[in-house]
């Protein structure tokens, strides 16, 4: 993995999903901000945080969305990744320069998509 993606900060509502996604990044080697599992903690944490890249799901329960989150963070200068168990096309508010990454997400898939980012 590269040098400069070290913090990697995690936005999901599912804990065991979260967890899984911490023990396989912490296995490569990366520091975790979170894992989010509420959105207005999730926009406290991109608002705040040393952050090098993130991934965000898309749907945080109860009609909330990570847009606001994917909002700070593009702001920022901070380059994340959704995961969805949506397709692309059924997420309004993702602009062409977006990754979005399919449910469920390998420990392959998460490196190689790091790698780009």
């Amino acid at each position: 993995m590269t040098d400069t993606v070290r913090r990697v900060f995690i936005v999901e509502d599912e804990i065991m999903v979260a967890f899984e996604m911490v023990d396989l990044l912490e296995d490569m080697g990366f520091q975790i901000v979170g894992p989010s599992i509420h959105l207005e903690d999730a926009k406290s944490i991109a608002k705040k945080q040393d952050i090098d890249v993130a991934f965000l799901d898309v749907n945080l329960g109860s009609g909330a969305t990570s847009q606001p989150v994917a909002e700070t963070l593009r702001a920022r200068g901070i380059p994340f990744v959704f995961i969805t168990a949506y397709d692309r096309n059924q997420i309004n508010f993702v602009t062409p320069e977006d990754k979005v990454l399919k449910k469920p997400v390998s420990r392959d898939i998460l490196a190689r998509t790091l790698a780009e980012v």
